[in-house]
């Protein structure tokens, strides 16, 4: 399915900014390493306003999934999650992986592997750790 924003009423250039600064967020997140959640991507789309919990940021982190799907990539947007409560990804990440055709038979297992090839796919690299007799001069 080629998502688009016209049902937002937004213009194809729109939407298409909205998407880019979508993945720069979540990207931007994948490189430090860490989590990321609905409201701290949303403030940094400027294209369009976008609520964290709207159908609008649904559709973009959908779009975003479909786009690196497409590409070979793991799924940027296992890395957006809810920031109280459960900190998992919504409903949505899981229907949008099943209909995308990945195997979903143990949501929590799929999401933890999906996060960590993100990780290691964007993360900046990790520096190998000194052990504290030689970093002690020992």
């Amino acid at each position: 399915m080629r998502r688009s924003g016209t049902q937002f009423g937004l213009t194809d250039d729109q939407w298409q900014a909205a998407k880019v600064e979508v993945r720069a967020a979540i990207l931007e997140a994948a490189y430090d390493r860490r989590m990321t959640w609905y409201g701290e991507v949303a403030g940094q789309v400027t294209a369009v306003q976008l609520d964290p919990y709207s159908a609008l940021m649904n559709h973009l982190l959908g779009a975003v999934f479909e786009d690196e799907s497409a590409a070979g990539q793991p799924a940027l947007t296992s890395i957006v999650t809810h920031k109280h409560g459960d900190k998992e990804p919504g409903a949505g990440f899981y229907e949008m992986a099943r209909g995308l055709g990945y195997g979903v038979d143990e949501p929590y297992i799929f999401w933890a592997q999906q996060v960590q090839e993100v990780f290691k796919r964007y993360g900046r690299p990790q520096r190998p750790r000194r052990s504290v007799a030689r970093a002690s001069g020992c």
